[in-house]
């Protein structure tokens, strides 16, 4: 990975076929609505978040995959990584089909 510049990660998804069910920066990954409630409710009593809250449970959720990648591509030199997400991030996302793996690209 390349040293002293700002990560972005792009994230594709990819199902058993092999094919990508997406493709985004992970700040702009689909996260399922009942994870975003669930986070409110633990970290604010909020089972109805608003904009603040839900907004503060998405960075955290995000920060988690970054924490993730990051720590993939410290143990490297590579632009981009293939791997199966861990299932404490797959459940997070939002994504129609059953996700193999990710392929990520670091930018």
């Amino acid at each position: 990975m390349r040293k002293g510049k700002a990560k972005s990660f792009y994230v594709k998804v990819i199902d058993s076929n092999g094919t990508a069910l997406l493709e985004k920066k992970v700040v702009h990954l689909p996260l399922k609505e009942e994870v975003i409630i669930e986070q409110s409710i633990y970290y604010f009593d909020d089972p109805e978040p608003c904009m603040i809250h839900r907004s503060a449970v998405m960075k955290k959720i995000f920060a988690e995959f970054i924490d993730y990648f990051e720590g993939l591509f410290s143990q490297g030199d590579h632009d981009q990584i293939e791997v199966e997400l861990p299932d404490s991030l797959k459940q997070k996302l939002d994504v129609e089909g059953e996700i193999k793996s990710v392929i990520v690209k670091v930018k």
